[in-house]
């Protein structure tokens, strides 16, 4: 299995998960169709289904495009107890990103609280995945995780405080890196295989020190940021790696 990064960032976001056998599954689709099909050189008639966690246009903006292909998408339609569905050879199993009193931290543009969900994929090449993005606050912990692939936004260290009402965009819905770090030490084990951080801000966020502070609460995983067209080759933690 590998995991390949179309798009990542406030301008769009996408990644594929990809078999050995060709097929994909789809991880958000904020950016064009054409993007996406250039992303996975073409290969849209191996497309087994995609995920899409929010409705913000950076998440869901071909949507439409690919049910008009016939594809199909898979979004909890903001009902907290969706059920898990199988796509192709893809077991998903959504969660609801509130905090523990069940709120939504992540807004619209006129802060109308936004409804999102993270999701476990399951495949028997990889594991057990984790995609998690655009939340404050992560309340749930898992067991045998072998991949997390995680929103970690900003530093707090690094933000301007002089704009309140863009601080309050950036804090109310997405993920400090300490929050991250938190996170990832909470779910660790000597299973984990990879830590992939997506969405970066490009303002409030360092590529080398975010990787420096997550490798010191998974040292034995590999830790990295996600990039345009970057991809990882993802196993099982139980499995030995040749």
């Amino acid at each position: 299995m590998f995991l390949r990064t179309i798009a990542t960032g406030s301008s769009g976001n996408c990644h594929a998960l990809i078999s050995n056998a060709g097929e994909i599954l789809l991880l958000d689709l904020g950016v064009s169709t054409n993007e996406i099909k250039k992303g996975i050189d073409f290969n849209i008639s191996d497309v087994c289904g995609a995920v899409v966690t929010h409705h913000h246009k950076d998440h869901s903006k071909s949507v439409t495009s690919f049910e008009r292909m016939g594809i199909p998408i898979y979004r909890p339609n903001w009902k907290i107890n969706y059920p898990p569905a199988n796509i192709g050879n893809f077991t998903v199993k959504p969660f609801d990103l509130t905090t523990i009193d069940g709120n939504w931290t992540h807004t619209d543009a006129n802060g109308t609280p936004c409804p999102i969900f993270g999701f476990l994929i399951i495949h028997k090449e990889m594991g057990r995945l984790l995609y998690i993005t655009d939340c404050e606050v992560i309340k749930w912990r898992f067991k045998d995780i072998d991949h997390i692939l995680l929103g970690a936004n900003y530093d707090k260290d690094m933000v301007d405080w002089s704009n309140p009402a863009k601080n309050n965009h950036v804090f109310r819905g997405h993920l400090e890196i300490g929050a991250a770090c938190d996170f990832v030490k909470a779910n660790y084990s000597d299973r984990l295989q990879n830590v992939i951080m997506c969405h970066l801000s490009s303002e409030n966020a360092d590529k080398d020190s975010f990787i420096a502070k997550m490798k010191k609460v998974a040292p034995a995983a590999n830790v990295d940021v996600a990039e345009r067209n970057k991809e990882w080759a993802l196993r099982k933690g139980d499995e030995p790696p040749f």
